[in-house]
């Protein structure tokens, strides 16, 4: 029984390095997925807040339209002449600080749509660098897997426990005779 220790130890070692190289190799698939999908939440975010932006500086602009044509109402039914003099400077800037309102939710969606792209490329990068690293972790697990292996069997070796021989000295073997 003594003899088939090193033997189970030599498996063991190799069946842990393999299972651990698998685990790796998965969470690894998994952070990408993960990364994947909110990528793809990030977009759709980023999709409707650029439909939503467009509808609410269309909106706006029509409201402006209506301010406007209320304004222009109000001061013919005062007698002014809303085609000259400062009747037309006063719908001039009005018209002009309306449209930059709107040109301001413009601008804050645009960012909104931006930030949200953003993300989507950062989840998609962090996903790849997490499945990078577990190839290279996974890679490192069987190379030191297979090192511990092959060290247990020298020991194993050395000491007689394989091969029945147990050995006083290190022999040098050459190609000379």
């Amino acid at each position: 029984m003594p003899a088939a220790l090193p033997a189970i130890s030599i498996i063991g070692t190799l069946a842990g390095a393999g299972v651990s190289y698998y685990g790796q190799r998965k969470a690894g698939e998994a952070q990408k997925r993960m990364g994947e999908y909110n990528a793809k939440v990030a977009e759709n975010a980023a999709k409707s807040e650029a439909q939503a932006g467009a509808e609410n500086i269309k909106r706006k602009r029509e409201q402006n339209q209506r301010v406007l044509s209320g304004m222009r109402a109000r001061m013919a039914a005062g007698g002014a002449n809303i085609g000259a003099g400062s009747s037309l400077d006063v719908l001039g800037d009005s018209a002009s600080e309306l449209e930059l309102q709107a040109l301001d939710m413009f601008r804050n969606s645009d960012a909104q749509v931006r930030q949200f792209s953003s993300k989507a490329d950062m989840s998609r990068y962090e996903g790849n660098q997490a499945s990078a690293a577990s190839k290279y972790a996974s890679m490192g697990t069987l190379i030191s897997g297979a090192g511990s292996a092959a060290l247990s069997y020298g020991n194993a070796s050395y000491s007689g426990a394989i091969g029945g021989q147990k050995r006083t000295s290190i022999t040098r073997v050459s190609g000379t005779t």
